[in-house]
């Protein structure tokens, strides 16, 4: 009708968020794009750059999506190739381990979610980012590497992995606050607190006289320590940081991430060092099974 006014139209927020969600959409994914790029160029590089015949240092895949792409394996690697070693790796559930353990001169036990409580009697359903048939799998390889004498590094989850295989437990951080804080559980931190190495263990021999300054980003420690093992390094508040065998065998493990700050590199040389001698023990073993052996008898 004429002299009715028509109202305005509100305005609305709602193609505004739209084209910011857009936006933080495309820029999420260029940000993942350019780190894949990087991650690939960077595998590259230390692919090229360690020699053909160098220790083959094997791990088992993280099965979360980052670690399917190869992400997950990159400090590690780049560790490897800097002191001289390459990275091989095998996908969890491989129905043939013992032909991968046959490939390689040493095993490393990265990073990951926690470790099913089922394994050691603790309280089911307190862990996160369980994966059993990863669990049941490295487990497998730890067992046979043993067997084996063949050197091991753990890292992290490693750390723990390696304490069950030996028949220890674990605690669970988050059921203390005080500890869950000192230890950073949630979050990322490059120096979270210090951590003092024990005299005369292998560690010391690597790191030298402490305490030393380490990263923590773990929700499970060593609780009872395994059958054989040694309690190498400890935090200030007790928990558990690092474990050996003793002996002639490498077997060495930290709750940090080593492979991160460049000062413990040497972690990487010693555990190459021992890589380099049990290959060279499982050579000469295959040619002496390979030489035959003297007939004997009559000369003509």
């Amino acid at each position: 009708m004429a002299g009715l006014s028509v109202p305005a139209a509100r305005n609305t927020p709602l193609p505004a968020l739209r084209r910011w969600g857009r936006r933080l959409a495309v820029a999420a994914c260029l940000l993942v794009g350019i780190g894949l790029v990087c991650g690939l160029l960077l595998k590259s590089w230390t692919r090229l750059s360690v020699a053909d015949n160098a220790p083959v240092i094997g791990a088992s895949l993280d099965t979360s999506w980052h670690a399917r792409l190869g992400i997950s394996t990159t400090n590690y690697e780049v560790a490897l190739a800097r002191v001289g070693a390459r990275l091989e790796t095998v996908r969890v559930g491989d129905p043939d381990p013992g032909t991968f353990l046959d490939r390689i001169d040493g095993l490393l036990l990265t990073g990951g979610g926690d470790i099913d409580p089922d394994l050691y009697g603790g309280q089911s359903g307190s862990a996160l980012l369980v994966d059993r048939t990863r669990d049941d799998f490295e487990l497998s390889l730890v067992n046979e590497a043993l067997a084996r004498g063949m050197p091991i590094l753990g890292i992290c989850r490693g750390i723990q992995l390696i304490n069950v295989a030996h028949g220890g437990t674990l605690l669970n951080l988050r059921d203390t606050p005080e500890l869950a804080h000192r230890h950073d559980i949630g979050s990322s931190s490059i120096s979270a607190h210090l951590v003092t190495i024990a005299d005369g263990s292998r560690l010391r021999e690597m790191l030298g006289d402490g305490p030393h300054q380490v990263n923590s980003f773990h929700g499970q420690a060593v609780d009872r320590l395994g059958h054989g093992l040694r309690v190498v390094a400890r935090a200030s508040d007790d928990t558990i940081e690092a474990i050996e065998v003793p002996g002639e065998s490498f077997v060495v493990a930290t709750q940090w991430h080593p492979e991160i700050p460049p000062q413990q590199l040497a972690v990487f040389t010693k555990f190459l060092q021992a890589a380099r001698r049990y290959r060279q023990g499982r050579e000469q073993q295959r040619a002496q099974s390979e030489t035959p052996s003297d007939a004997g008898g009559l000369s003509p």
